[in-house]
């Protein structure tokens, strides 16, 4: 049977038999690019109506996992314990390996081997895998040239999202930074979008856009707002639409 790859956010999620379409490659080379992905399982024991293993049910889970994983050269970092489930990393990567979903962050070019290493077991199976976002593991220096190159489409969004219809109203400069390194940020291996690299390009542009005068700041720089229509006459200065 062939393994199902969905790219999500790619064109048509579903095909005209109303299921999730198989429109990622799996033999094309991407690099060092990791990317968030899931292994959906249907696991022996584990099913409606009380998602609860026997005791031999997850034994043989458990067994099936480490044959599994160590042929693939990973390694269990964090046992499953409590109701928690194991961890298994490899390198940068790591998957959480709940009896429905093995979800994580995987290199692109190691899915497929994954894959057909989960596809058929005795203790469960693999139905199909879907893939989320990118995960670049790149230097703090090629993210901060990456983002540069989107200074000006950054500029924009900063004075868009700052717009108010009062003078005396004003945005947290911190839920501008964070909502903004959502957007243009990137995933790093391990790391959130938000975090490092993008958080302080962006305010680092926040307080250029200040000093130049299209934004106001307030408490300290702490809170900030684009300057309206008046003060754009009256500093000559023009902020788009």
């Amino acid at each position: 049977m062939t393994i199902k790859y969905h790219q999500n956010g790619t064109g048509n999620e579903y095909g005209a038999d109303h299921q999730l379409t198989n429109n990622w490659n799996p033999d094309a080379d991407y690099g060092n690019e990791y990317t968030n992905v899931y292994f959906r399982i249907s696991t022996k024991g584990y099913d409606y109506p009380s998602y609860c293993f026997t005791e031999e049910d997850r034994k043989n889970f458990d067994s099936d996992l480490v044959e599994v994983f160590t042929s693939l050269g990973w390694s269990c970092e964090e046992k499953a314990c409590g109701g928690s489930c194991a961890i298994w990393h490899k390198g940068k990567q790591h998957l959480y390996l709940h009896p429905q979903n093995f979800s994580g962050e995987v290199l692109k070019n190691d899915i497929k081997e994954i894959a057909e290493a989960l596809e058929k077991r005795e203790s469960f199976y693999l139905r199909y895998v879907d893939l989320y976002e990118t995960v670049y593991d790149i230097t703090d220096q090629e993210y901060e040239e990456i983002l540069t190159r989107k200074d000006e489409e950054i500029k924009t969004a900063i004075l868009k999202n700052c717009r108010t219809a009062r003078t005396n109203k004003f945005y947290y400069t911190s839920d501008v930074v964070r909502g903004l390194s959502n957007r243009f940020g990137l995933k790093r291996p391990g790391k959130e979008k938000w975090s490092g690299v993008a958080m302080k390009h962006i305010l680092d542009l926040i307080k250029s856009l200040v000093e130049k005068g299209y934004l106001v700041s307030a408490s300290d720089g702490n809170m900030v707002r684009t300057i309206n229509k008046t003060e754009q006459r009256q500093r000559k200065l023009f902020v788009g639409q």
